[in-house]
């Protein structure tokens, strides 16, 4: 939801932009309190319900069915792949 990560250059395919919630984000971002963090996040997700840019109606679900040589390929909440730490281990 943070408007500088508006797709295609980040994850807010939304294309919300609400400069409260940016600046509460940027907060959240540096606050090394993780009370006070949870704090904002709260915020943050109130904002966001209020200002109501999504409607979730339903949650997906993956199954992925992965060779036994293909090693930390993971799962993320977004459903998102990412091949960066992905290994092969190939057989002799």
């Amino acid at each position: 939801m943070y408007s500088p990560n508006a797709a295609p250059k980040g994850p807010n395919y939304t294309h919300f932009k609400n400069e409260n919630f940016d600046r509460l984000y940027e907060k959240a971002m540096q606050e090394v309190d993780e009370n006070k963090r949870i704090v904002l996040y709260r915020q943050l997700d109130s904002l966001a319900m209020a200002e109501a840019p999504v409607i979730v109606l339903f949650y997906d679900e993956v199954l992925r069915f992965v060779q036994k040589n293909v090693n930390n390929l993971g799962s993320n909440p977004i459903n998102l792949l990412d091949l960066r730490e992905v290994s092969i281990q190939r057989k002799n």
